[in-house]
């Protein structure tokens, strides 16, 4: 694979681009998906939605979806396999030409609800801040990075031949821990190599984060959420819990506005959705490493005391 994602030659760069990555063999977008693309046109990104395992019928009833009267959202679907993942996904939509004039490029994708305040400020507040690539949220696990969910990067970072290099793998042949590896990891280390400036709206440098792998995301999620940084829950937290976060039973308390997002979208997801972890549940002493090693120490050890 010898893909170019260079902007065209004499090409002007003019316009925010946002790529995202959504699967769902459903033509209708879930309410609180609904809402994360709404939130990210607010903000000025032309969106393109690379709509993975959709067929091209129901990518076009998705797409008159998206163009509902009563809550229109600029976007154009563009169906492929389900291969490759989120990476493999944005690939297939910067090897169509997406992003070609865009100064500023948006990865993103539909593995959240949110955001649960809105999004608008803080896209304002880290542009001024100038970064030629920032991320909702920094994670210390493995190798400092920048979480691959939500992803901003300029045109110059993207031409960057650090960054061509993580972009034209072959992540449709590679397992989810091979994309994982070379993908989200791997780009955090092709931007530390790049010297490209970086930042991150919400980010701990705790050692125990770096030391035990902690996804922020799981570990510190009331944290993260409370900040105000970073008003987003993942899915996976509260669809299948991997790590055994005991206090994810607090979701629907902790949704600052429910007239901005409705907490009802989380249990209409929940309800349809079944859990897609068959691993089983962590163990005793992996969840109260987890729970030691929180943010918010105190009342993650007393949830799991409680057995919540």
């Amino acid at each position: 694979m010898n893909l170019t994602f260079l902007s065209p030659s004499g090409g002007s760069a003019t316009m925010p681009v946002c790529l995202f990555a959504y699967y769902s063999p459903d033509s209708r977008l879930p309410p609180h998906t609904r809402h994360l693309l709404s939130q990210i046109a607010s903000c000025g990104f032309t969106i393109h939605i690379a709509a993975s395992g959709l067929s091209d019928a129901n990518a076009h009833l998705l797409q008159k979806d998206l163009a509902d009267p009563a809550d229109p959202i600029a976007a154009t679907v563009h169906p492929r396999p389900n291969t490759g993942l989120d990476f493999g996904a944005w690939q297939f939509l910067l090897a169509k030409g997406c992003a070609d004039n865009a100064s500023e490029i948006l990865f993103a994708n539909d593995s959240v609800f949110g955001p649960l305040l809105p999004l608008q400020p803080i896209m304002e507040r880290m542009r001024e801040k100038d970064f030629q690539i920032w991320g909702m949220v920094r994670s210390e696990a493995v190798v400092s990075h920048l979480q691959s969910w939500f992803l901003c990067m300029t045109r110059d970072a993207l031409n960057h031949p650090a960054i061509q290099r993580i972009f034209n793998q072959p992540f449709n042949d590679m397992t989810k821990d091979e994309i994982v590896l070379h993908g989200e990891l791997g780009l955090g280390l092709a931007i530390k190599a790049s010297g490209l400036s970086t930042g991150a709206s919400w980010g701990s440098t705790r050692g125990l984060a770096r030391l035990l792998a902690l996804n922020p995301m799981h570990a510190d999620w009331r944290t993260v959420l409370r900040s105000g940084n970073a008003p987003f829950i993942k899915t996976e937290l509260l669809r299948d819990n991997p790590s055994g976060i005991a206090s994810i039973h607090l979701w629907r308390a902790e949704i600052p506005d429910p007239t901005f997002f409705n907490p009802d979208w989380i249990a209409a997801y929940l309800t349809s959705t079944p859990p897609r972890n068959r691993s089983g549940r962590a163990s005793l002493r992996a969840r109260a490493v987890q729970a030691f090693a929180s943010e918010d120490r105190r009342h993650a050890l007393t949830a799991l005391l409680l057995g919540r």
